[in-house]
Order: C-alpha cells, then structure tokens, then sequence
C-alpha cells in the first residue's frame, strides 16, 4: 500500500527501517532543532532501546494498522522523512500525528506538510476519523509553520498534567496542542 500526496508518497516502515528511522530523529543534523541540550534540557536524546519501546515493533507491520503505523516519506522514490501515527481511537475520534525529515537539506520544500495532508486524507478515508493531533514544542517554530500550512491550529498551550493525561507522557515542558479537523 501507498498513500500519494501531491509531492510525495508514504510506504509503509518495515522492521529494517527503524534504526534509520532513529538515527534520522536522534543522530541528524536536525537533532539539535527538536531535542536535547542546549535548546531541549527538559527533552534529552532518547537511546536506541527508549525509542524502540515508544515506536515498537507493531508500527512497523500491519499489526499496528488499527491503533498506529510508520511510513516513509518518499520522493521520487528516495526515502526523505518518516511520518506515523498512534493512539487512534474511534470512540474519541482523534488521532496523533508524528512527523520528522531526514535531515536538513530535506526541509523547507512542502514535503512535511504534503505528507500531513496524505495521512489525514488516508486516515479519515480508512477509519472516519475527523480529529488529527500534533503536539511540538513551542519552541519548534519551523515545525509549527509547517504544520499550519497543512492546515493545524493551536488550540492551546499543554501543561505536563495535560500531557500525562491526554498521551499518557511528557516531553517538552512546553508542548503545545495542535488540531486538524477534517475534512476542513
């Protein structure tokens, strides 16, 4: 399966993409712009295990289809990014949307947000669901952008307890809560 935006395609990750897939969020020359110090204290780099049991094995085979998934970004057939989601609940009609490049060079050219746009339009098509969540860090202001442009809003600054109860973690002391109602 394929999911086709205007620019880019979204493949769905395999277990052998998730070390670059790592490597790309926590070894890039984009690290520094999403975590760690000195911009992120409050958010440090995770280990390679930490990120294993936050992204595990079910988001990288269709097990993982109903509750969350990973997909490479791709364009013109070269992997350039990687989006996902998690926690879809129909009951509350929501779902959590996360989002990285793979490294500088493939940042400012609309892929991110032609992406964002895929996956909703995937998402809403496969299971109904009408509310798409993201929640940076105040802080990332590229991403922030980026999202916008794909059609998020803030709702609201998070605070930790927020947090803890809405995705059942914390991790930057200033998340803030974006949303996609859709269709727009």
């Amino acid at each position: 399966m394929k999911i086709t935006g205007k620019t880019v395609e979204l493949v769905p990750a395999r277990e052998a993409d998730r070390e670059k897939i790592y490597l790309w969020l926590c070894r890039s020359d984009l690290t520094p712009s999403v975590m760690g110090p000195p911009l992120y204290p409050d958010h440090p780099i995770p280990g390679y295990d930490t990120f294993c049991a936050e992204y595990p094995s079910s988001f990288f085979d269709a097990s993982g289809d109903e509750t969350g998934r990973v997909f490479m970004i791709t364009r013109d057939g070269e992997a350039i990014g990687t989006i996902g989601y998690d926690l879809l609940d129909k009951v509350q009609d929501r779902v959590v949307l996360d989002l990285w490049m793979r490294a500088e060079r493939d940042c400012g050219h609309g892929h991110g947000s032609d992406a964002l746009n895929a996956l909703c339009t995937h998402i809403h098509e496969t299971y109904g669901i009408t509310r798409f969540i993201l929640s940076p860090s105040a802080r990332n202001r590229r991403a922030i952008a980026a999202y916008r442009k794909a059609g998020f809003e803030i709702e609201k600054a998070l605070t930790r307890d927020d947090q803890e109860r809405e995705f059942g973690a914390v991790e930057y002391d200033d998340n803030v809560l974006m949303v996609k109602r859709f269709p727009a």
